[in-house]
């Protein structure tokens, strides 16, 4: 690959990281990365990403999602034995129709059905004119809506200036995403040391109902300078 420009190389930076790249182009890359600095910082960026991503919880498989698949395996498989022999075909049918036969005697079901939706009418009658008062006043307050808190701070330092960060955190405690609205003009070193922080660091997710739920918050990062 020859006349390679910013913008192609840091397309190509996340197989470049991972070594999933052909030898030629990671050559013409790391001849672009020679000359220019940004591209250098992109890279490094794209490695603490992995370096993030690879401390990662694993997520584990549901079980209903392994009985879901299981279903429709053995599906699939009694397809495929129907389809074999006459005699699995009469089987199949047999209970097609016994199934059919079934099904025509749910109309004599109407008449019991009938009756206990009376009842449950007649319930609903009586309890409405059941009145119990409640005694409220031993009754504890109990916390239902909680913001986003930090349980472990990043041992990364920032430098710089005081700055304002929005957090997006998801239900399960982890940062997705992260903006400094007023600070636009933020460098490439500060944003690095910002992402840093915020990688390494580990939050509680927001609660709501008694819920955790994703949310936003902002965090202000405050420099403080001793001398002595």
């Amino acid at each position: 690959m020859d006349n390679l420009n910013c913008r192609t190389v840091r397309g190509s930076l996340w197989d470049y990281t991972s070594g999933m790249i052909d030898e030629s182009v990671r050559q013409s890359i790391d001849a672009h990365l020679e000359q220019c600095r940004e591209c250098v910082l992109h890279r490094s960026e794209a490695r603490s990403l992995r370096s993030g991503l690879r401390h990662l919880a694993p997520v584990k498989v549901p079980q209903i999602l392994n009985t879901r698949l299981r279903v429709l395996a053995s599906r699939d498989r009694s397809r495929r034995l129907v389809r074999r022999d006459l005699a699995s075909w009469l089987k199949e049918q047999r209970s097609r129709a016994k199934l059919f036969f079934d099904n025509l005697l749910r109309p004599f079901a109407l008449p019991a059905a009938g009756g206990i939706l009376a009842s449950g009418l007649c319930f609903g009658v009586v309890v409405d004119n059941i009145h119990v008062p409640m005694d409220w006043e031993n009754d504890l307050p109990i916390g239902v809506s909680t913001e986003i808190a930090i349980d472990e701070l990043s041992p990364f330092s920032c430098n710089g200036r005081d700055v304002m960060v929005q957090l997006s955190v998801d239900s399960t405690g982890h940062v997705t995403d992260y903006e400094l609205p007023q600070a636009a003009d933020a460098s490439s070193d500060e944003l690095q040391e910002i992402g840093n922080l915020v990688l390494y660091s580990t939050f509680s997710p927001a609660v709501r109902m008694g819920r955790r739920v994703a949310s936003k918050r902002m965090f202000y990062i405050r420099h403080i300078s001793i001398k002595g």
